[in-house]
């Protein structure tokens, strides 16, 4: 199910105490989703990082600016909205809840 306008509290029923207790579990969740995110762009870009310097060391190596480079291939990202994700996932069962004592 995806996130729509339509969307109500009335879809957490169910799913959690009340509803002030279901948007913290998707703030909780979305904040983790957005962090294994941030983690994955933060590899991506050390890797492109890795390929952009070897290029400039074979430019340099060949002594001639005008050499150019195979350009590198970029992998594009695209993530959805981790808040999206987050009340998709209560809203299917996915989250399991746990309270500290």
């Amino acid at each position: 199910m995806a996130y729509t306008r339509e969307t109500h509290p009335e879809s957490f029923v169910g799913k959690a105490e009340n509803v002030y207790e279901a948007v913290l579990v998707i703030a909780r969740r979305a904040r983790q989703i957005g962090e294994l995110q941030k983690r994955r762009i933060d590899r991506h870009l050390g890797q492109t990082e890795v390929l952009e310097q070897a290029a400039a060391r074979a430019r340099a190596e060949s002594g001639d600016d005008t050499v150019e480079i195979e350009e590198i291939e970029r992998e594009k990202l695209q993530f959805t909205k981790p808040i999206v994700l987050a009340i998709n996932e209560m809203v299917d069962n996915k989250i399991e809840k746990r309270y500290e004592e």
